[in-house]
């Protein structure tokens, strides 16, 4: 294996920000990559990407104090596990019915902007889908931290992100704007994810 890669598995294993965007830009990008591909399907995205996205968030969350932690060696994070704990479960239920039932009023604000301009209709929808997601995870986080609103905050701003970038044509035939927007997304959910994680070690 070339040793630019072994590296940077090893930045993947040890650095918790860095599985997470990584983790975002797979679970985002998939999700919305079926719904801009194919309209038939667009309807289905939002509950396509809650999935994905609440899988691969849990595998970046799996070794922090957020996750089963003592299911693995300290300082050691596989990249690939087919254990799906109790939690682990929670979590990627939560960020499901999030983004199922907060694709119904986005889906509802974006059809009725979208004749006056797609870019909002796409800003606006990404926000109140990734707002409804925050709220659903929030459900989890909350027992742990006291920081609801700025959780929902960063959520509905990367969610909008998401959402704008969705729509920007950056190179014709590649989803570059979905990379950035869920990259952004899992940077500012991210950085807040690390200040709950240090309460919950602190606490525990």
């Amino acid at each position: 294996m070339p040793l630019i890669i072994e590296q940077f598995l090893l930045e993947v294993r040890q650095r918790f920000l860095l599985r997470w965007v990584l983790a975002n830009v797979i679970g985002w990008t998939v999700g919305l990559y079926f719904g801009v591909l194919n309209p038939i399907c667009f309807a289905g995205a939002g509950v396509v990407a809650g999935l994905v996205l609440g899988a691969s968030q849990w595998w970046a969350l799996r070794s922090t104090a957020l996750g089963n932690k003592h299911s693995e060696d300290e300082g050691y994070v596989p990249l690939v596990s087919t254990h799906i704990s109790q939690p682990a479960r929670q979590w990627i239920i939560s960020t499901f019915a999030g983004a199922a039932l907060g694709l119904i009023p986005a889906l509802a604000l974006a059809t009725g902007l979208v004749l006056l301009s797609n870019s909002l209709a796409a800003l606006l929808g990404g926000a109140i889908l990734g707002l409804a997601v925050g709220i659903g995870q929030w459900m989890i986080l909350k027992y742990v931290s006291n920081r609801g609103l700025l959780w929902l905050a960063v959520n509905a701003l990367g969610g909008a992100a998401c959402g704008w970038l969705t729509l920007t044509p950056i190179i014709r035939g590649l989803p570059i704007g979905m990379l950035l927007g869920a990259g952004l997304f899992g940077y500012v959910t991210g950085r807040v994810l690390e200040r709950i994680i240090e309460e919950k070690e602190h606490s525990g």
